[in-house]
This record gives C-alpha cells, structure tokens and sequence, in this order.
C-alpha cells in the first residue's frame, strides 16, 4: 500500500516504537488512515483562537455518568 497523502509508514512506525508500540506493516496500514483523519481535525482544533474564559477543562475520575 502506498498511499502518498498523510503520514508516511516508516514515520507512523517511528511514532508508534516512542510510545512503546511493535507493529507490523499491515497492522501500520490499517492505523494510518485513522491517524491521517485525526491529524487533520487536530490541525482545525489547533487552529481555534480561544480567549482566557473559554479555557475550563476538568477531569473528575470519579465521575459517575449515571449518577
């Protein structure tokens, strides 16, 4: 498979042996279009220009959905 557009294999090899990840070709071949479409919304999320207020992120662990 090779596919011009988005990251490249041996690129999207490396990444995955950084975060500790052994991958075959063909298990990489599969990954690669997920990352390529997720690397792109990444770029629009970056590109939001948010002002002070808008920062609120929280993350509660604990948090029970049906509670």
């Amino acid at each position: 498979m090779a596919d011009s557009a988005g990251i490249a294999l041996d690129n999207l090899r490396v990444l995955a042996e950084q975060v500790g990840m052994s991958l075959t070709t063909a298990e990489l071949e599969h990954l690669k279009p997920m990352f390529d479409f997720y690397a792109e919304q990444m770029h629009a999320l970056h590109e939001v220009d948010l002002a002070a207020e808008d920062l609120a992120v929280v993350f509660s662990p604990n948090w029970d959905p049906q509670g």
